[in-house]
């Protein structure tokens, strides 16, 4: 059985200590073709070194994905929320007439502003048994649980996120998951290209 928690429950549970030593099992390391490759260290780095840090101030929100009869850390994904800006060139009338619920068109951008769920870091472990290992597709429905769940309170839907331009996220982001790319951005930090998505809820 899968079970999710809140970062700050834990931490009201276990204690920092524990769950510092609890995350440390996190992993994105594979082993492939008899060659070691870490497909997403900056992830694995938010989660041990910042994570903690960000929940305490309410920053961001870390979910654990757990399998509770082991306890094995099988996942985890950080929300927040942001404001962004969707031009509105290459946006289907649907996309816009949904956007429009929740934005106005800025003339002058030709952009809307929207108040965006956040899904700010998303990575399972890899340093589990294969057997155990959740999917992707199970992680990222566990998060729209989540979303759900904050939606229902305090309302919202639109689900933003940006990712590296790498074929393997493209692949899941846009053709399994369904986001719409509406634009992109280089990082100021390790000048990298971004790609950014948007999704309803």
């Amino acid at each position: 059985m899968i079970k999710v928690l809140n970062l700050l429950d834990m931490l009201r549970l276990f204690g920092e200590d524990s769950v510092k030593s609890y995350l440390s099992e996190f992993s994105t390391m594979i082993d492939k073709d008899g060659k070691t490759r870490n497909l997403n260290p900056d992830i694995e780095s938010f989660l041990k070194s910042n994570s903690i840090q960000f929940a305490k101030e309410r920053k961001s929100i870390t979910y654990v994905v757990g399998e509770s009869q082991s306890g094995a850390l099988l996942g985890f994904f950080t929300l927040t929320h942001k404001t962004i800006d969707i031009p509105a060139i290459g946006l289907s009338k649907t996309t816009i007439k949904r956007l429009e619920k929740h934005s106005k068109l800025n003339k002058n951008t030709n952009s809307y502003l929207v108040s965006a769920f956040l899904i700010a870091q998303f990575g399972k472990n890899y340093s589990v048994n294969k057997e155990m290992q959740i999917s992707g597709g199970e992680l990222m429905k566990l998060c729209y649980d989540e979303l759900a769940e904050i939606r229902y309170r305090i309302g919202g839907n639109v689900i933003y996120l940006d990712c590296e331009a790498d074929a393997r996220l493209i692949r899941f982001y846009q053709d399994q998951q369904k986001f719409t790319l509406f634009g992109e951005r280089i990082s100021e930090n390790d000048g990298k290209r971004y790609l950014q998505y948007m999704k309803f809820l």
